[in-house]
């Protein structure tokens, strides 16, 4: 199997879930962390962030598929793909850029525009150059998958 039939794949399996309501990209500010950190720390920082349900009061991330990749310069930063418990009523994105802007930086969500969007998002950047980065599947312990048909969007 070549990697783009490999990442293709990736990218149907995780869109194939569930409905996914969000997804985007998340970054740290260099003015408050000056100096780098191991993946371990960011992966740290993320599983926080997707289980804060004080941080992000009436969302609740009901699971999610997270990609960890670094910038040219070594800097971690993520691709999250996540569905909302109740799907989105309004205000979702701004109350998570929010948290993660509060505690780490700069946070650019949107909502998928259809189940196509998501296999591509998740194949181009939950697939991409795994061998460096990292993936958090979210919740840590139980069902990531809901257990009926995925829903399209």
């Amino acid at each position: 199997m070549t990697a783009s039939e490999v990442s293709e794949a990736w990218g149907k399996w995780v869109a194939d879930m569930g409905e996914w309501h969000v997804f985007g990209g998340l970054t740290y500010d260099p003015k408050r962390y000056p100096h780098r950190f191991d993946d371990i720390h960011a992966r740290g920082h993320v599983e926080r962030w997707l289980g804060n349900s004080k941080g992000h009061p009436g969302v609740f991330i009901e699971a999610a598929v997270v990609a960890l990749e670094h910038h040219r310069n070594g800097w971690p930063h993520f691709h999250p793909l996540l569905r909302l418990r109740g799907g989105l009523h309004g205000g979702e994105l701004e109350t998570l850029g929010q948290a993660w802007f509060r505690d780490h930086g700069y946070a650019k969500l949107e909502v998928p525009r259809d189940h196509d969007a998501v296999c591509s998002y998740a194949s181009k950047y939950l697939a991409k150059d795994l061998s460096r980065g990292d993936v958090v599947l979210w919740p840590r312990r139980g069902p990531l998958a809901i257990h009926e048909p995925a829903l399209k969007l």
